[in-house]
């Protein structure tokens, strides 16, 4: 088999990028617009040696699972990876993907319980970066961009954000359009490159203009216009990151209106969030996840707890904020921000910046618990021994948004000495191939 030949498959399973998984002649064959079960003709549009690559020409005979996607365009932006399947069925997968990982690493009989969600499959998106573009015939446009490009797909609409941004955007495509001189620059790219918003559960909005060239006036033209049909966006900010480049937003933010912050509301927890904070997206799920947290970690009146990777403190404040609390975390500015937070909310939580062992070793800290939430490499294995082996710390409570690194650090944490609950996955990103992962492990009392 070789590029440009066409494939009947049947094909078998479907991963978290949204392709259809199939085989043939013992190689994996990895199709685009195919869902599980379908059967399908098929291009093979690229041959990367261990596998092909290739896209649906044909649709022979349908999934059960499959559905009419909702989006024109989720096929090209990839940013729905499962549009095309019900909702159950994307639930099963993804708890599939879960224990998939812990079987990969020789863990197979974990339990994994059923994917939790709250019903809402759209617009729950509190965060969106909106590109624009501009093309002689389509004017300004805005959109997404395709999967490792810097190519805009033209989109009016998402239904994974909130609407408002929708709105936003539209009267600031018009705003471009009325002022075109203004918003172009002298080679033909839009001044304002892409619309970065973050927003609360009560719309109140912020709103980063990422910024090609400086413009000082079209910022303001801009800015006027929608603060002005607006009352919910209360900050704007601009981030200046010229050229096509692979960070969508620099460290160069200006503030241009408002206090450039605007505030939330999680489990009780007031929290302030900037730009740069890190906050989940899903704000009603996470709700969800980290009262499930708490019931898990189960700590008792008395029981100290510390949050590493604790950012702006979202965690802690907004579930153990009624226990001595110490967080740490690397990023400076997220640590200020978290320190805010606890005296909005009344809590002489300690907040620390820097190396968690390091900071741990220096201030002589010592917690009954400790919940990690790391990135999506996981914890460094220098970290989870000196947890528990060096600090053997009596709970840890792991939030995960990656099942593979979670079922690799959870098997180091087993062989030092720790048990393992239920794994329970929450679904912070339906529609995606993403999904959140928690579970508490417990110092055993063989443990030496």
């Amino acid at each position: 088999m070789k590029k440009n030949d066409f494939l009947t498959l049947k094909i078998e399973d479907l991963n978290n990028l949204g392709y259809g998984v199939s085989h043939i002649n013992g190689k994996t064959v990895f199709v685009s617009g195919a869902v599980d079960g379908d059967t399908v003709e098929c291009k093979i549009i690229k041959d990367c040696g261990s596998y092909f690559i290739a896209r649906t020409e044909r649709l022979i005979d349908s999934s059960e699972h499959r559905i009419a996607p909702l989006c024109p365009v989720c096929s090209q932006c990839g940013g729905c990876a499962y549009a095309q399947i019900s909702y159950d069925h994307e639930r099963e997968i993804k708890k599939g993907t879960v224990a998939g990982a812990f079987r990969k690493v020789g863990l197979p009989d974990v339990h994994i319980a059923g994917v939790c969600n709250d019903g809402n499959t759209e617009y729950y998106r509190n965060k969106a970066i909106i590109p624009i573009g501009y093309s002689d015939k389509l004017g300004f446009f805005s959109g997404f961009y395709a999967p490792k490009t810097h190519r805009i797909i033209p989109a009016d609409s998402c239904l994974l954000h909130k609407p408002i941004f929708t709105e936003i955007t539209e009267l600031a495509r018009k705003t471009m359009a009325d002022n075109k001189a203004l918003f172009l620059t002298k080679k033909g790219l839009p001044v304002i490159k892409s619309l970065y918003f973050r927003g609360a559960e009560n719309n109140d909005t912020e709103l980063t203009l990422v910024l090609e060239e400086e413009s000082r006036e079209a910022v303001r033209i801009l800015c006027e216009a929608v603060t002005h049909d607006f009352d919910c966006v209360k900050t704007v900010l601009t981030n200046l990151n010229p050229g096509d480049i692979s960070t969508v937003l620099s460290h160069d933010y200006k503030l241009i209106y408002g206090e450039g912050h605007i505030y939330d509301e999680l489990c009780g927890a007031k929290l302030k969030i900037t730009p740069a904070s890190f906050y989940q997206v899903n704000r009603n799920m996470a709700e969800l996840l980290y009262k499930k947290g708490a019931e898990l970690l189960c700590l008792e009146e008395n029981e100290t707890v510390c949050d590493l990777y604790c950012g702006i403190g979202s965690i802690g404040l907004s579930v153990f904020r009624d226990h001595k609390l110490t967080g740490i975390e690397v990023v400076e500015s997220a640590v200020e921000c978290a320190k805010e937070n606890a005296k909005l909310n009344g809590c002489e939580a300690d907040y620390y910046c820097g190396d968690a062992g390091e900071v741990i070793e220096r201030m002589n800290l010592t917690f009954d618990a400790v919940v990690l939430d790391p990135p999506r490499k996981g914890c460094t294995p220098e970290l989870i021994n000196y947890l528990c082996e060096k600090k053997k710390i009596k709970k840890i409570l792991y939030i995960s948004c990656n099942p593979a690194t979670l079922a690799r650090d959870a098997k180091q944490m087993l062989a030092l000495g720790y048990e393992m609950g239920t794994v329970y996955p929450y679904d912070l990103f339906p529609r995606t191939g993403h999904v959140e992962s928690v579970v508490c492990l417990t110092r055993s009392d063989k443990a030496t």
